[in-house]
């Protein structure tokens, strides 16, 4: 074999791999379209053109995107010297031209064309070949076992397209006589939907709907009837004279079933099922719906809205109102504020605006109260939760009030924090008046009474130095080295010792934990003022002085006077009563409507489990089962997907009697046992222990004695 032998050899490898990756990506490709095909065409026509229309494209996608085609010589020969050893890794000496080869490349060609010349084929090329073959067949077999079986007649149509269907879930039996049926629905204005036309009976249709029948007779009929919930009947009206066409129009708002009646005979029952429109989902990312403004931040918050409507949306507004002043002197200011967007009916909107408190007349100490009210194409209208946003009052905040009574752990430290804060705004107030070096001494000093506060605060924690304040120093890691084999130290992560910070301290842990978090607001305007930042100051000073007053009324203790006197009992009156008008109690008991619906139900159960044991049915059962179907024909008509099913099998049963099928009385058993947990969904009286027996004796002697 020599140079151009060898190159031929690898030309032919490169050919028998694109083309077995090609016929692979070929495979894969039939198979998703000839499963698409057995699956859709068991609820719509579907022509054998559906394959080819789903194979071709999806075969090249695949092959575009695995690169096959541009697979090159070196691929080749590098797939070659991985599969057979004996190549010596020198394959790809075959594809350089003769005249390039120097003398050592010239013998390891003749060294390896012999083992060329006997390699094979590798088998790794075939292997995706393979596989494909394997899930072509395995797709085929599928279909073909659905296909017999009928299966995917047993299969919601909306768990495999993902969305909702007019098609029903079940094939439909027609009436001798029918030729054709045409269903055109009109959904209503608000729904943005155009029409749409089927060739079933049942439908799944938009709330308000306004459904057209057109029904097409092989031979002329007398006038048939829609039999609607068992309960209203109403003929058709003829289109032409030969009285073989038929038509219908009828507005559908609630969810039911119907009959068709053709010459004295029934039709299986038909769903009308739908689908309710669902007020607009309302959500308010910002703010949180208990919000503050404190001192020194912009009265003004940040408002995201989120809505939704499943069919779009046509106005939306902010309710909001004002609330000024307090006791019998508060006063309400109502304002309605339109969010100034064009919805131009989208169901998915997201609304973002700057509420300006200032500038909506609010002061502080004043509260708004607000919600989002929306309304959809349908003129329903749906709002959000009420939010509230306040303005801290600083002027009832620095009062004295309610600082006076209770019990006053520390009156001294709070004056000293309302101080703090009445000379830094005086410092803001002289900022120009003064110089920059007495400005920042003020400042500093300001930092320094902070800190003294917090440390005073401190020692109610337990915290004796700075560095224990809020743990915020961390220098500990040269320590660890020093005392590393110190005992003592060891000890203290185990040892019970008695002046632990943490639990030297007779606050309950609530108040603790704001105390705590008062340190820290007192720890931030200390920081600021060092830096001198009084104004940045201002708004934690505030935050701690308002942590510090309801600390303050946390603290108060209130005990209710709860003393009983007992009165004297007269020892000569005792057990001398006279018992001749104690009489024997009696027991009424009314059951009411739903207590007789679930008893028959219970006795139709009972009737139901007789036919599964091929027993003939007494005149008395058959009325039981008669009666429990009007029940059941009830519930039909408000969900017909859940119990229609079921109630044809009961007509089934009904005129079968004892040679009923089992598949149909196992289907009413269960509708029965889901109507009879509907029943028992009431709200019930707890159950009474065995303790409570003498209260609940003494509760009715109560109600017998009352008038």
């Amino acid at each position: 074999m020599g140079n151009m032998a060898g190159k031929r050899y690898i030309n032919k490898v490169r050919t028998l791999w694109i083309s077995s990756w090609l016929l692979s990506s070929i495979l894969i490709a039939a198979s998703i379209a000839v499963l698409n095909f057995f699956v859709w065409s068991e609820f719509a026509q579907v022509s054998f053109w559906w394959i080819p229309g789903i194979l071709i494209p999806l075969a090249i996608g695949l092959i575009l995107r695995s690169g096959i085609l541009n697979l090159s010589l070196n691929e080749v020969t590098r797939l070659l010297n991985q599969s057979y050893p004996q190549l010596e890794e020198s394959s790809d000496l075959f594809l350089k031209a003769e005249n390039t080869l120097n003398t050592l490349e010239k013998l390891q060609i003749r060294k390896i064309e012999a083992e060329l010349s006997t390699v094979e084929t590798p088998a790794s090329i075939y292997r995706r070949l393979k596989i494909s073959a394997l899930i072509f067949f395995a797709s085929l077999i599928i279909s073909l076992i659905l296909n017999k079986f009928d299966l995917l007649n047993r299969i919601d149509i909306t768990q495999i397209a993902g969305k909702s269907s007019d098609l029903p879930e079940l094939k439909e039996t027609l009436l001798p006589g029918i030729e054709s049926v045409s269903l055109k629905i009109s959904p209503p204005a608000y729904t943005k939907k155009s029409s749409r036309t089927q060739k079933q009976f049942s439908a799944r249709v938009e709330e308000g709907s306004v459904i057209s029948w057109e029904i097409e007779t092989n031979q002329p009929v007398n006038t048939p009837e829609f039999i609607f919930n068992d309960k209203q009947s109403i003929s058709l009206r003829a289109l032409n004279k030969q009285r073989t066409r038929w038509a219908f129009n009828k507005r559908i708002d609630s969810s039911g079933f119907y009959q068709m009646k053709l010459e004295g005979k029934l039709s299986d029952f038909y769903k009308l099922e739908t689908i309710k429109d669902q007020p607009a989902v309302i959500r308010i990312i910002s703010p949180a719906q208990y919000s503050s403004i404190d001192i020194g931040e912009p009265k003004k918050t940040a408002l995201n809205v989120q809505i939704n409507d499943d069919y779009g949306i046509e106005d939306a507004f902010i309710s909001a109102t004002i609330s000024r002043g307090k006791g019998e002197g508060v006063q309400f200011k109502d304002q309605k504020i339109s969010l100034s967007a064009s919805f131009d009916s989208e169901r998915q909107y997201q609304f973002k605006k700057t509420l300006n408190l200032e500038a909506m007349g609010m002061a502080p100490g004043d509260e708004l109260y607000f919600f989002i009210n929306v309304k959809d194409n349908r003129k329903q209208e749906s709002r959000s939760d009420v939010y509230i946003i306040t303005i801290q009052d600083t002027v009832q905040l620095m009062s004295m009030d309610g600082m006076l009574s209770g019990v006053n752990l520390v009156p001294e430290y709070f004056r000293s924090q309302r101080q703090i804060i009445i000379d830094t705004e005086k410092l803001i107030k002289e900022k120009h008046q003064t110089n920059e070096t007495e400005f920042k001494n003020r400042s500093n000093n300001l930092g320094i009474d902070q800190k003294l506060l917090r440390l005073r605060y401190g020692k109610f924690l337990g915290e004796e130095t700075d560095e224990e304040i809020g743990e915020e120093h961390d220098d500990h890691t040269e320590n660890e080295a020093i005392d590393f084999g110190n005992a003592e130290k060891m000890l203290d992560g185990y040892a019970h010792k008695h002046d632990i910070a943490e639990d030297a301290t007779f606050f309950e842990p609530e108040l603790k934990a704001q105390l705590k978090a008062t340190l820290a607001e007192m720890w931030k305007a200390e920081l600021r003022l060092r830096t001198y930042k009084p104004e940045e100051a201002l708004t934690f000073e505030y935050k701690a002085l308002r942590l510090l007053k309801d600390l303050q009324q946390k603290s108060r203790v209130y005990v209710a006077k709860t003393a009983f006197k007992a009165p004297q009992i007269k020892a000569e009156k005792r057990l001398s009563g006279e018992l001749d008008k104690i009489i024997r109690p009696l027991n009424e008991r009314k059951s009411d409507k739903s207590e007789n619906r679930e008893r028959s139900l219970k006795k139709a159960t009972a009737v139901l489990a007789r036919l599964k044991n091929g027993d003939r049915l007494s005149s008395e059962e058959s009325t039981v089962l008669q009666d429990s179907g009007t029940l059941l024909a009830e519930k039909a008509s408000a969900k017909p997907a859940e119990f229609l099913s079921a109630l044809t099998a009961l007509r089934r049963i009904m005129n079968t009697g004892s040679k009923a099928k089992l598949t149909d009385i196992l289907s009413v058993e269960a509708a029965y046992q889901k109507m009879i947990r509907d029943e028992m969904k009431v709200p019930q009286a707890k159950n009474i222990g065995p303790g409570s027996a003498l209260s609940k004796e003494y509760f009715n002697n109560l109600n017998r004695s009352r008038p």
